[in-house]
């Protein structure tokens, strides 16, 4: 019988590389940063300085903090990363047996008990089921 831990996780890697792949759309898309609009001097965020197609404007009370926020962890790179990290992490699940397997009989740390959870709770974050 499978894990469902590691089924999650792979389930939310897979939709997290679908996700990142399409909002990169092209190689140089990858990280996306704080920048301008042509003409104005309001903060955006987008994917290319000269040629954006991706543009995000924000109107929250602390848009500054939330341009940074969604430059650093919205950029698809991010996101190309951690389904690679959910992957590894999967597969490192099943190689021990299992979450519940690895836990009892497997050679688990607490450091890799914490690693797996926070793991799954990515994984349960992206899949919609936290």
């Amino acid at each position: 019988m499978p894990d469902t831990t590691t089924a999650e996780i792979c389930a939310a890697a897979n939709k997290l590389r679908t996700l990142a792949t399409a909002a990169a759309h092209d190689e140089d898309r990858t990280r996306w940063e704080v920048g301008h609009t042509l003409g104005s001097k309001s903060r955006v965020v987008v994917d290319n300085h000269e040629r954006p197609t991706v543009l995000i404007e924000t109107w929250a009370a602390h848009r500054e903090q939330v341009d940074d926020y969604l430059a650093a962890f919205a950029s698809p790179a991010i996101g190309l990363g951690v389904a690679l990290l959910l992957e590894r992490t999967a597969d490192e699940i099943a190689d021990c047996g299992g979450f519940a397997a690895g836990a009892v009989d497997g050679p688990m740390s607490d450091r890799d008990h914490n690693a797996w959870s926070a793991a799954l709770a990515i994984a349960r974050a992206i899949n919609g089921t936290a």
